[in-house]
């Protein structure tokens, strides 16, 4: 009996929701009723379903049942209008919308299953259509909580603000302001259009506060950058007792993750653990990633192994902050293990993986990804195409990155920047430019980061306009607050020239990082300027910001210019004392300024006592070699190089050639730069071209100088003919001397050293009308003398002097000594040489020229 009772209990086997509502349907054919065909269509609410309500709708019709005007009918065809809404066939929806009588019109019901339906499946103006559609009808339904929250939704789709602010007005005029629905839309509305007041108005206004209500607010301000704000309103939620929920975490933790809090994280996740949300997959991987950004990845590791491996977020959450924290090969064993359990990596994961592709130099695992996601046909969206892009351009396949980007169809300005950038990397500023110019004809507005990525174009091309029309964009869109834009900024200004307004941009930040900082010293350094460069050293160190090598390298690089080797030797002391450890470069730096302040010895000492050498302090330490004019020691150099396993590239064989032409070693000087382009392959560049002049010209073989300048695969630059003429004037060839000046007087017209050897070299000739002719080419181009000045480190401070200068406090004491110098030099057989010229530099440095 007991057995018969159970078998009894136990429930019948579950059919297919289709199947027994096409039976019920079948039961109703002789006699079917409004009600029975409206209980079946309540069953219909996905678009498998639509082949059964296509049957309640033809019995419906056929049994003339839609005609009666009983209030039957007309739930009938409400209800009809909802299923074919479910089923995404709006053309049905709206037709049998049409037929509706007025009184069933005359509900807000059918409208607001369209209106729903509309919104959700995307079609925004539509909605917005039938919403003042609604208004204009004989029978004018008034809205419901139910009609305005999709309504709101669809003008913050569009963008229409003016139409959500009358929409707004509506709500309060029915009451329905307060409601828990309209309000959150309206919220989210303001909170998206960056009104953050108008969303706090509605939001204090409402009289219940549910926890959605609460996340609405509170990622309207987390979106709108106020932080504080946010976390102020996440109090106020605790305070009134009203419990978080897993997306109240899951924004936090995000804010948490992006500002690398870690302390602020460790208070949210014991928050999740007391309310039991740390299982929800959307608190778990905002943790995975808030752990990694904050780089304990320990913790992100001990997290992900307790998580479940079926989805997909949190897989690409683990790879990504493998890459973020370096751990390249973590990330792609991980990205193999993701496949081996069953799941396919979709665009946020390649995403993610190709930017350590790229740190690894992986070309070959970039273009077989590449390819996966050709064969796959994964979805390319921005970010995928931006990662694409930006690979093939750090591998130099810049035709690669061109193909990519001519086969999107949707371009946006991440991409457009991703292009930018990449050009400037590859020094291709003229198509950078061409870029921005297409991504504007196309109607995309530049962004901060693409006005950022600009920038160096224009300094690279020197095209100071430009770059002061993309100043002028900054300032009117209020970008300028930003670091990376402003750094942008200064850097095109001091490579345009304009030392002085970069310093008035860097004065005039009011946050300064370490790369402003060392933006601006790197300017001072480069431009002339190893005074002023040392100095805003000096601010940053008593202001206490962090100096990295970046900030060592260009210091020593305004040392070696002064050059003060006591600055030098302090720097040097701060990279042995300091908290940082200098990296290959800054100690590279260091060779460089040894060597140009004259102490061989220390230069040495630090190359020596590297832990890790590469190129750049080898070229370091030849250099230093070479400039002091020992050819033998640079080529020691060179074959110890190479034995070790550095190749030599253009600046070795830069730097070896000028220490041959000091050294006046013309064989060595040829021999090397045929070993350049003929053993070694590299091209030469201008600059070996120049050297080979000047090694020429100091040895008085002016026919093979110019001889070699004729050969050249390209035009002469001033350098060049700079040093033809340099070389006129030691060896008194005035005819040549005219050549070259002509065409020194057309590349740099503005260059007033040109003119006064020009004018020194006709005046030893006795060219006297060659004198005047100088004179009055300056005056006609308006051209000033610079006077050129020379300088002595006495007790480690520089004393700058000019011709006949008696600016200095000593300078009786030092006429005085000068005087007696030159009596002891007479007394010693010194006879004067008028043929001996003091000629200014285009630095502005007296050099002595013997003839």
């Amino acid at each position: 009996m007991r057995r018969r009772v159970l078998l009894r209990l136990r429930p019948p086997a579950r059919r297919c929701l289709c199947a027994a509502l096409s039976t019920a349907a079948s039961t109703t054919a002789a006699a079917p009723s409004a009600y029975r065909l409206l209980a079946l269509l309540r069953g219909c609410v996905a678009p498998p379903h639509l082949p059964l309500g296509l049957r309640i709708h033809a019995r419906a019709v056929t049994s003339g049942l839609l005609a009666a005007a009983d209030g039957p009918a007309a739930a009938l065809q409400t209800r009809l209008i909802g299923m074919y809404v479910l089923a995404r066939r709006f053309r049905d929806a709206v037709a049998v919308f049409s037929s509706l009588p007025r009184a069933a019109a005359a509900s807000a019901l059918p409208w607001n299953w369209l209106i729903r339906g509309l919104t959700m499946a995307g079609h925004h103006r539509f909605a917005v259509l039938f919403y003042v559609k609604m208004w204009a009808h004989p029978s004018a339904p008034r809205p419901d909580g139910h009609t305005l929250p999709y309504v709101v939704k669809s003008c913050a789709a569009l963008g229409a603000l003016a139409l959500g602010r009358l929409v707004h007005r509506t709500a309060r005029a029915l009451g329905l302001d307060r409601d828990m629905y309209v309000g959150s839309a309206l919220i989210k509305m303001y909170a998206d259009a960056g009104l953050l007041g108008g969303a706090r108005e509605v939001f204090d206004g409402m009289a219940e506060r549910d926890c959605v209500l609460w996340n609405v607010m509170m990622d309207g301000y987390v979106k709108g950058g106020d932080v504080a704000s946010a976390v102020g309103l996440f109090g106020a939620m605790r305070a009134s007792r009203c419990d978080p929920n897993f997306a109240t975490l899951a924004c936090f933790l995000s804010v948490c993750a992006t500002e690398t809090d870690l302390l602020s994280g460790l208070q949210l996740h014991t928050l999740a653990v007391k309310y039991g949300l740390e299982p929800e997959v959307a608190v778990a991987n905002t943790l995975v990633s808030m752990y990694a950004k904050c780089q304990c990845l320990d913790d992100a590791w001990r997290l992900f192994d307790l998580m479940p491996r079926d989805d997909l977020v949190t897989w690409n959450g683990m790879i990504s902050g493998c890459v973020q924290n370096g751990l390249v090969d973590d990330a792609l064993r991980l990205f193999c293990d993701m496949q081996k359990s069953g799941l396919q990596p979709d665009s946020v994961t390649l995403a993610s993986l190709l930017p350590a592709l790229t740190d690894l130099n992986g070309f070959k695992q970039g273009k077989e990804i590449h390819g996966y996601i050709v064969r796959n046909c994964v979805h390319l969206d921005v970010f995928l195409v931006s990662a694409l892009v930006d690979i093939y351009f750090k591998c130099r396949d810049v035709r690669m990155a061109q193909n990519v980007f001519d086969a999107t169809k949707t371009i946006d300005v991440v991409i457009g920047s991703t292009m930018i950038s990449g050009y400037v990397l590859n020094g291709m500023s003229e198509a950078a430019v061409k870029m921005f110019r297409y991504l504007l004809e196309v109607g995309i507005k530049p962004n901060a980061v693409m006005v950022a990525s600009t920038l160096p174009a224009c300094a690279c091309m020197a095209a100071m306009k430009l770059g002061q029309e993309l100043h002028g964009y900054v300032l009117k869109n209020a970008y300028e607050g930003r670091c990376y834009v402003e750094s942008a900024l200064m850097d095109m200004y001091a490579k345009c020239g304009r030392l002085d307004l970069s310093h008035y941009i860097f004065s005039k930040m009011s946050a300064k990082d370490e790369v402003t900082w060392n933006s601006m010293i790197s300017s001072f350094a480069q431009n002339g300027e190893p005074e002023e460069a040392l100095e805003l050293f000096r601010q940053m160190s008593m202001e206490g910001v962090k100096y990295s090598n970046v900030t060592i390298s260009s210091i020593l690089s305004a040392c070696a210019g002064l050059p003060a080797i006591y600055y030098g030797k302090e720097i040097h002391g701060i990279i042995i004392k300091g908290p940082i450890r200098a990296d290959v470069f800054a100690e590279s730096a260091l060779i460089d300024m040894y060597g140009k302040c004259g102490n061989l010895e220390l230069a040495f000492r630090v190359f020596e006592f590297m832990p890790e050498k590469n190129e750049v302090s080898w070229n370091s330490i030849i250099s230093a070699y070479g400039a002091h004019g020992l050819v033998e020691e640079s080529v020691s150099l060179l074959c110890r190089m190479q034995e070790e396993g550095f190749n030599a590239d253009h600046v070795t064989f830069l730097a070896l050639i000028s220490a041959c032409a000091h050294a006046g070693q013309v064989q060595e000087g040829l021999r090397l730069f045929k070993c350049m382009t003929e053993e070694y392959q590299i091209a030469p560049r201008v600059e070996h071209l120049a050297c080979m002049v000047d090694l020429y010209s100091r040895a008085g073989k002016l026919d093979k100088a110019m001889q070699f300048i004729a050969d050249m695969p390209f035009k002469p630059d001033a350098g060049i003919w700079g040093a033809l003429l340099h070389a006129c004037r030691v060896h008194r060839d005035v005819e040549l001397a005219e050549i070259a000046s002509q065409e020194l007087f057309k590349l740099d017209p503005h260059n007033s050293g040109y003119y006064v050897l020009m004018s020194n070299i006709n005046a030893v000739a006795g060219r006297w009308d060659g004198v005047s002719k100088m004179r009055r080419l300056m005056k006609d181009k308006k051209v000033q003398k610079i006077p050129g000045y020379s300088w002595v480190d006495v007790n480690n401070t520089s004393h700058l002097f000019v011709a006949a200068d008696k600016s200095h406090p000593d300078s009786e004491d030092i006429y005085m000594s000068l005087k007696s110098l030159l009596l002891e030099l007479k007394h010693e057989g010194y006879v004067p040489r008028p043929d001996i010229c003091y000629t200014t530099q285009p630095d502005n440095t007296t050099q002595v020229m013997a003839i």
